[in-house]
């Protein structure tokens, strides 16, 4: 299936909200779709569903909560991000935690927030996503983004918040199953390279499994992993560069999703109830 160009939604509520399970989860997976979005005046809010607190090489847990959410900030406040809710569960932990009680936190989220486009894990894409934060965030949010519209759904506040119902959806994931579009970012790179520089911590722990698998193999990382200790902006560079398909021919860089986007449905409605 060829994959259309993703534009942004022709929309006066330009109101987004990005789900993500850990600190760099957005980076990594739609740094450039949140970077479009922002440029284009969007009002973008994420919410982060762990603590992230084992993510770290030599640091105690209480300073990696810290290390990484002050990270976290940093790189969110260089994208432009206007709000972040950070849940705080425990990371690694989310395949233990009840959907349903993740689900009415979304519930009461979509409520609160009222975006017209939620961004998130697509809660198909199991093929290679072994990640069980991300799979509980996926199930949950989607479910969040139906339930949300029903007065019988209460989410954690029965009184006072109206049912809402977003209008879109951008899924994105590892390897996403049944993508439909994507989103040059090429302009983008250059940001999102510095903005992801800013999880240090993060990076020097995902350089740290590299050294580990390397040690299992009988190859010595020791300088890489010195250099990403030194300065990971190089390694952030590849990491963002390696995650976007980039097309040989054209030499653009992009991002790919499966969108759902009820914008036609709505219109077409509307122009039955007209006669």
């Amino acid at each position: 299936m060829k994959l259309q160009e993703l534009s942004l939604p022709e929309t006066k509520n330009k109101v987004a909200l990005i789900s993500i399970a850990h600190a760099d989860d957005l980076l990594l997976f739609c740094g450039g779709g949140v970077a479009s979005l922002i440029e284009a005046g969007w009002k973008v809010t994420v919410v982060r569903a762990t603590n992230d607190r084992w993510d770290s090489f030599n640091l105690n847990e209480s300073a990696t909560i810290e290390t990484n959410t002050k990270e976290f900030n940093l790189a969110m406040k260089h994208l432009g991000i206007s709000k972040t809710i950070d849940l705080n569960l425990d990371t690694d932990r989310l395949g233990d935690y009840s959907e349903v009680s993740l689900r009415t936190k979304y519930i009461d989220i979509i409520r609160d927030e009222q975006p017209y486009l939620v961004l998130t894990f697509d809660p198909d894409s199991y093929l290679y996503e072994d990640n069980e934060d991300h799979k509980k965030v996926a199930v949950s949010m989607a479910e969040a983004m139906w339930t949300s519209g029903f007065d019988k759904h209460p989410g954690s506040q029965p009184v006072g918040i109206e049912p809402f119902l977003p209008v879109a959806r951008w899924y994105f994931g590892r390897e996403v199953a049944k993508p439909t579009h994507y989103l040059d970012v090429t302009v983008f790179i250059d940001k999102l390279i510095v903005a992801t520089s800013l999880h240090r911590t993060m990076l020097i722990n995902m350089a740290r499994q590299w050294w580990l698998k390397g040690r299992t193999a009988g190859v010595s990382l020791d300088e890489f992993f010195q250099n990403v200790n030194n300065d990971v902006r190089f390694f952030a560079e590849m990491i963002v560069r390696q995650t976007r398909q980039k097309n040989a021919r054209s030499r653009k860089y992009s991002e790919i999703y499966r969108v759902i986007d009820d914008a036609g449905v709505v219109s077409t409605l509307s122009q039955l109830g007209e006669k």
